[in-house]
């Protein structure tokens, strides 16, 4: 299956290609001692992340997790789900913005600029990179979110399979079931597609670092008031949205629906959306929040067509550097 899916990327984003084949290099054989040791430590960070999810989630063992198994689970893997999503924006950038001033330091610059496509395929393959050398974390990102979204679907099955009728009650506007359905299928896809295309982005970003500016101090000054401004807003909109769901916040209807895009869009990822009484809470108090999950799809296909375009950028800057 993998090995159909991978031959669906362009030519340059397979393994077997020549250019990311080199970009990867080849993997190191480690004894079965370092492995052991990698597999402790992946396992011993995660019950570590888990257990501080636990202690958010229980506001430090003096409530319980949440109402039911759904309600649990999300609020208990919110924190540590964000914090591994987090992990993949600063290494997406911290990988790729380096990449011309590396080839120009190692003085393969100037030859891969003469040689037709080299250039160009040097950072396509870095940015393809990316999300090999990821793959571990997106995997775990992707996993948890297809367990909420199993989860959520077990849920849909309460109060005698009226569950969803009941959410879209009190909806505005009022809509059918089946459009209901429709539209949450579109949070589902939302869900699978915006920490691809977050990465990606991410990446892009740090291509156009790398080929906007050389100097290492320069660069690195520069990734470093980006990721902070990046983990700021997406804390700032989190937190935002949750003081608004609370109450201690009010804004108009505009404002309000603007918010829980843009917190589901940049801040999770969409993440709080995956407990169906959190999202069934905002489509009853936001006027036509039940058409975020339509505009969260949108949003990831336009992510994904702006880091294509910002490749192309920094191709074309990279190009006349010499």
């Amino acid at each position: 299956m993998i090995r159909r899916l991978s031959g669906q990327l362009p030519l340059w984003a397979r393994r077997d290609h020549p250019v990311l084949r080199h970009e990867l290099g080849a993997s190191p054989r480690l004894s079965w001692q370092a492995r052991y040791a990698r597999a402790l430590g992946v396992i011993l960070l995660g019950a570590l992340l888990l257990a501080g999810g636990y202690a958010a989630a229980t506001n430090l063992l003096r409530n319980p997790p949440g109402e039911n198994f759904a309600e649990a689970l999300n609020r208990i893997v919110f924190i540590p789900l964000l914090i591994v999503q987090v992990l993949m924006r600063i290494m997406a950038v911290t990988l790729t913005s380096n990449t011309v001033s590396n080839e120009m330091r190692r003085q393969h610059w100037d030859s891969l600029r003469s040689t037709p496509f080299g250039a160009e395929l040097t950072m396509r393959a870095r940015w393809a990179a990316v999300f090999y050398r990821l793959r571990g974390l997106l995997g775990i990102v992707l996993l948890a979110r297809v367990i909420l979204l199993i989860v959520m679907l077990r849920d849909l099955t309460a109060y005698n399979g009226r569950h969803l009728d009941l959410l879209t009650m009190s909806v505005t506007p009022e809509v059918s079931l089946v459009v209901a359905v429709l539209l949450l299928s579109f949070l589902m896809t939302a869900a699978l597609l915006l920490p691809l295309t977050g990465v990606g982005f991410d990446g892009s970003i740090g291509l156009l670092i790398s080929a906007a500016v050389q100097q290492r101090t320069y660069s690195g000054l520069i990734q470093i008031v980006y990721i902070v401004a990046r983990i700021a807003l997406a804390a700032a909109l989190v937190l935002a949205a949750a003081h608004f769901l609370n109450g201690q916040i009010v804004l108009g209807d505009p404002a309000a629906w603007l918010l829980m895009f843009l917190s589901a869009a940049i801040g999770d990822w969409g993440l709080a959306f995956l407990y169906l009484g959190s999202y069934g809470e905002v489509w009853a108090t936001v006027p036509y929040g039940i058409f975020l999950g339509l505009a969260l799809v949108v949003f990831a296909l336009l992510q994904a067509a702006v880091a294509d375009q910002l490749l192309v950028i920094a191709v074309r800057r990279a190009q006349k550097k010499g």
